[in-house]
């Protein structure tokens, strides 16, 4: 689909539209240089948020023949620009014109540079009584402010005017951006359709705006209070004096230079909503007047918090940013010092937006330095809160045990924690709606960024944010993090200062926002990771020193969110709804690592069930294991965190910042890879003495998860126990069989696919490996008869040409499970390309792209083991490898009612914008798309915060789609991103809806603009397991996902020289209800005790037991994330609400 950017509006009173471009114009004016560029323009070399400061009110003056396009900023602002008020960015010139003006049509031209990509402006154009608005063509770069980079071409706005619009002598014609966002000007050309010459105006003045500010601001006392009224008058001369009056009483005398002048002419409180008379008398010239209807006073407070936003690294290294934080909590402590004696509203006030630095400083500062700050910290100038970091939705609720743990060492300081705060990324873990009430949480305060992303809610929103289960917590959807910085305040300008609050206070009453108080947050700088600053301090108190209303006040995060509480909480609406995060799509730019973070999640649930079982066999634990679990999560947490790169990751990917911060980012999850095999030999060596060994070789199988398992496991076992191609049996005490199926081989011996049966719950269950005479039988190979495979549960029907899927029929449930009208066939291979148009999500659309799948297709065979059916097919795609090509194998077990699709393709390094996607087009009537997130089960557009992101969803183990009388399940070990009802098209588009219910595995992309990486290349493996069944529970769904995401751990070990007569099988425990998963099972922190998190998934109340391996109940207290106690009291059972989440401790 090709865009058109020329928008063009023509203004005719009686012509056709053809004449537009049959009537030859010629040039009366030209300001800039029609040069693709706006560097001729005012501030283009220096920051355009400095506009208000050069620009009063965004607005410039051009005289055409004595005025430079460096007079005029090289960017229009508008109204949803914070950075500049959010007013209405205009341009008056004036020009002086021949009798022939008054006989000419002509044609005003605008060409730009850039327009706001995702809210191009409405411009309106006025010129005597003439007016209309044209609607600017969307740009490209929405960053094009910062980085004056740009891919758009032949941007322009045209506007006839007809005849009479001007005439002979002097001529004003106004610019004014009426709504939308900036523009970038190229050059701005009018034309007449005759000869028109320019003359030059003699000198003048005009009052060409009159403003009534809603606030009252201090006379000559404090009991003496003012309406703030501002006049905008042009001095076309020299600079003169003027005389002022209202309603013809006398006001005084201004002195106005030349151009725009913004003046003030106060008068007494008592004028609100009644129509005031002002006249300006200059000392050269006519009188000129304004009826000015006075505007109530705003009488809103607005808390001011300042915080660091907390990039782990973007603006610099990793290593530079991290001991940077701990510094600026110095500079806070120091900063509340300082001022002591301001004004209470006016002090310094700091909140520490992140867990981690507080914990790091706490650790490492002086016993004295500490106490300040806690002293600090308790008198309200300083507050800590609860979140490690701003987390984006890759980590799992196990993960979340850490990330909260400060938390517990802040509790123990006696430090208060009230507020978890996430800024920047637009959504969070369901699971902390859950997990904080229970720390004493009751604030949650997100500051979304809207890049690439919708943010839910048209204004600043205040609800009751809750669980699935009904727990929850105030949450508080503000602005972006640094809108206070939009409106100047870190610059110590007053003018721009009145601009930003103003403004903001207008859009809040326009958008309907409820209360008369509001919190807005700033840093100390218009950058991230940035310093404190005391110089809003200043300016806060200079600000309440001039104004009565509205009043400003240096605040911490849980001030205001207090105040709402405590006056307006029982009037909040109430959302029970996931908050899904846009953002996370990019860490489908490094699917490799992105992959190794799931497997080392994964690895960790099942080795701390491992590490607890240990403990309950009473082995124990050493002294330093819960440190290292405590640094593997780190590492977790940090790579899943939401900063992933430099600034610069995609438009210079090749330099130092962006090489060296992807190093370090790649550093951690590699790391917590290393780190956790290393830990599992350590849980395995801590049960090792207590499994059965034999004169046989032994094979035992740990079961991390609460119910009894049957699932594949690969196995490696060495030569020396198992003779290559000699033929074995893995019998249970019975001598029942386990089915095994040879995978691959090494030197030393070989990888095994191994069928456990039975293995109990959180427990182990061993099997001997004998050893027979003959030699092992090799699988068999045979050609793909029929283009089908099929066993007691399905029949496979394959597209060989597509190396795909044409069909799925499932023999149970007697239906069809592929759409056999989707574009896209079962497990295709999806190439996408944004033709280059990587800006294009930044617009909020998805029309310019390309899709292709596999070439070329051929298929070796079909291998046959005990086990499954393998068929595999190779083909060629866009973007990869041609040599090694793209390499798929679908899997139908023999005995198991389950399908795998696998894939196996070395990527192409593409920096150019482009994906992968793996298509899963179900047909099930009436289908509602369901998936997992940490927390509970969410139906695609339905239980999630409106605006949150549909089109595509972060998933930790399944995705289901569910009707009444089936469902179809998907689980994915490496692969987290999902596309759910269709592919990207329209993604922003909001109620988000599907016709059918397919699904697509986004593999791998790079879409970003920034912070992500700009390409990835290498091998890259993946997954997905597929079942059907008619039991539609959300049990049923998760103990799937988590069955074929959590591996069975195993142990191999020699024959003994005699059997010890330990027990070949054991269960530690179980829940006593089948409808309660336990997601992890881990050693308390304190070194007593299983801390074990549990949640009820099918909307049932329960009671909750847990049960050892003879059925006996075992006692427990409950406790918090953390693992501190609630209750003194052990019980055997507890009351579970539907959907509830729990932790408690096992001593």
């Amino acid at each position: 689909m090709k865009r058109h950017k020329h928008s063009i509006l023509a203004v005719l009173a009686a012509l056709l539209w053809g004449s537009l471009s049959a009537t030859p114009y010629r040039p009366v004016w030209e300001i800039g240089r029609k040069d693709g560029s706006a560097a001729e323009f005012a501030l283009y070399d220096g920051a355009y948020s400095d506009l208000l400061g050069r620009f009063p009110g965004a607005a410039a003056a051009y005289d055409v023949g004595r005025s430079t396009p460096g007079e005029i900023p090289y960017i229009l602002p508008g109204p949803q620009d914070g950075w500049a008020g959010n007013g209405n960015g205009s341009l008056l010139i004036r020009f002086g014109a021949d009798a022939q003006a008054s006989r000419a049509e002509m044609r005003l031209t605008l060409y730009l540079v850039e327009s706001q990509a995702s809210s191009p402006p409405t411009i309106e154009i006025s010129a005597g009584g003439f007016r209309t608005s044209v609607q600017a063509p969307a740009g490209d770069d929405i960053n094009y402010p910062d980085t004056k980079r740009t891919s758009a071409r032949g941007l322009a706005i045209e506007a006839l005017l007809p005849a009479g619009t001007f005439g002979a002598g002097e001529n004003l014609l106004t610019i004014r951006n009426a709504g939308g966002s900036w523009l970038v000007w190229d050059a701005i050309v009018l034309e007449a359709d005759r000869s028109v010459k320019c003359t030059r105006p003699g000198d003048g003045i005009a009052l060409i705006g009159s403003h009534s500010q809603p606030g009252l601001i201090y006379g000559r006392t404090e009991e003496e209070l003012l309406h703030p009224v501002t006049l905008t008058l042009v001095n076309w001369g020299k600079p003169q004096r003027a005389g002022w009056n209202y309603d013809g009483k006398p006001g005084g005398t201004v002195t106005l230079s030349r151009g725009i002048n913004t003046v003030e002419v106060n008068i007494p409180e008592g004028y609100e909503g009644r129509t005031v008379d002002f006249e300006v008398h200059p000392n050269r010239g006519k009188a000129l007047s304004a009826a000015v209807e006075i505007a109530p006073a705003d009488k809103y407070t607005v808390y001011l918090v300042q915080h660091t936003h907390t990039d782990i690294g973007y603006t610099k290294p990793q290593t530079e940013i991290l001991t940077e934080h701990l510094r600026y909590i110095d500079y806070a402590v120091e900063y509340c010092d300082l001022t002591a004696d301001y004004p209470d509203d006016a002090k310094f006030r700091w909140t520490c937006e992140a867990s981690w630095p507080v914990r790091e400083w706490l650790r490492i500062r002086p016993k004295a330095q500490v106490d300040k700050f806690i002293r600090y910290v308790k008198a309200g100038q300083i507050e800590v809160t609860a979140m490690f970091f701003n987390m984006s939705e890759l980590s799992g609720e196990n993960n979340y045990k850490t990330f909260l743990e400060p938390v517990a060492r802040f509790r123990e300081l006696g430090l208060p924690v009230e507020t978890a705060m996430q800024n920047d990324v637009n959504g969070i873990a369901w699971c902390l709606a859950d997990y904080l009430p229970d720390l004493g949480v009751k604030y949650f305060s997100i500051g979304s960024n809207n890049h690439r992303a919708l943010v839910p809610f048209d204004r600043p929103t205040l609800y009751r944010w809750e669980s699935p289960s009904g727990k929850g917590m105030l949450m508080f959807r503000s602005d972006h993090y640094h809108t206070g910085n939009s409106w100047g305040i870190h610059t110590g300008d007053m003018a721009r200062l009145e601009d930003g609050v103003f403004g903001y206070i207008r859009n809040l009453k326009r958008t309907g926002y409820p209360f008369p108080v509001i919190a807005v947050q700033y840093s100390g700088y218009l950058t991230d990771n940035s310093p404190p600053s005391m110089r809003e301090c200043d300016l806060i108190r200079a600000w309440n020193e001039r104004y009565a209303w509205p009043k400003l006040r240096s605040a911490t995060a849980h001030e205001f969110l207090g105040r709402i509480d405590s006056q307006y909480g029982d009037k909040l609406p109430v959302y029970r709804a996931a908050y899904p995060d846009w953002w996370t799509d990019g860490f489908g730019s490094a699917a490799r690592e992105t992959a190794a973070s799931r497997k080392t999640q994964s690895d960790l649930v099942a080795i701390e069930a491992m590490l607890s079982m240990a403990q309950m066999e009473g082995t124990g634990q050493s002294g330093g294991t819960h440190e290292e679990l405590r640094r593997i999560h780190e590492n977790l947490l940090f790579y899943d965190e939401h900063t992933f790169g430099a600034a610069e990751s995609i438009w210079n990917p090749g330099c130092e910042n962006s090489q060296v911060q992807w190093a370090e980012k790649g550093s951690y999850v590699w790391e917590a890879l290393k780190s956790t095999q290393l830990l599992y030999e350590d849980a395995i060596g801590r049960l090792q003495g207590a499994l059965y060994r034999s004169t046989h070789p032994t094979l035992t199988f740990f079961n991390p998860l609460g119910w009894e398992r049957s699932e594949l496991a690969t196995v490696y076992i060495d030569f020396e126990l198992i003779p290559a191609d000699r033929e074995f049996r893995i019998v249970d005490a019975a001598g029942k069989a386990l089915r095994v199926q040879p995978i691959r081989s090494r030197r030393e011996g070989r990888y095994y696919a191994i069928w456990a049966e039975g293995i109990p719950a959180m427990g182990y269950k061993t099997f001997e490996i004998v050893l027979g005479d003959g030699k092992a039988a090799a699988p068999r190979r045979t050609e793909l008869r029929d283009n089908s495979l099929e066993n007691d549960f399905y029949r496979i029907v394959f597209d060989p040409a597509s190396g795909t899927i044409a069909s799925l029929y499932d023999k149970e449930l007697g239906r069809e499970m592929v759409d056999p009208d989707s574009e896209w066939k079962l497990g295709a291979f999806v190439y996408e390309s944004l033709n280059g148009d990587r800006r294009q999500m930044e617009r909020k659309v998805f029309d310019n792209y390309r899709r292709s799948s596999l070439s070329d297709v051929h298929c070796p065979g079909v291998t046959s083991g005990d086990i499954y059916q393998s068929v595999r097919f190779t083909g060629k795609a866009e973007g990869c490898d041609e040599k090694f090509g793209v390499q798929v194998e679908v899997r139908l077990y023999n005995d198991v009612k389950r399908v795998e699709l696998g894939y196996d393709f070395i990527r192409n390094p593409e920096t150019d914008p482009s994906a992968i996607y793996v298509a899963m087009p179900w047909l099930l009537e009436n289908a509602k798309l369901t998936f997992d997130v940490p927390g509970g089960v969410v139906r695609s557009g339905e239980d999630q915060i409106p605006g949150t992101s549909a089109s595509w969803n972060t998933v930790q183990n399944f995705v289901a789609a569910r009707n009444d009388d089936a469902q179809i399940l998907v689980s994915g070990s490496e692969v987290p991103l999902y596309l759910l009802g269709k592919l990207l098209d329209d993604p922003y588009g909001q109620p988000r809806t599907y016709e059918k219910p397919h699904v697509f595995p986004w593999l791998m992309n790079n879409y970003w603009t920034t912070n992500f990486r700009a390409s990835q290349e290498g091998e890259f493996k993946c997954g997905f397991v597929i079942c059907s069944t008619r039991d539609t529970s959300n049990t049923a769904a998760s103990q799937f996902g988590w069955s074929a995401r959590i591996p069975l751990c195993t142990r191999v070990m020699p024959a003994a020289t005699k059997a010890n007569g330990n027990t070949r099988d054991r269960s530690f425990l179980r829940s006593g209800c089948s409808h309660v998963l336990i997601t992890s099972c881990t050693p308390a922190a304190s070194g007593e005790g299983i801390l074990i998190n549990l949640r009820e998934t099918d909307g049932q109340a329960g009671t909750l037991t847990l049960l050892d391996a003879s059925g006996r109940e075992l006692p427990f207290t409950a406790a918090d994330a953390t693992g501190h106690p609630l209750d003194s009291r052990s019980v055997t059972s507890l009351a579970l609400k539907p959907y509830e989440n729990r932790f408690v401790l096992l001593k």
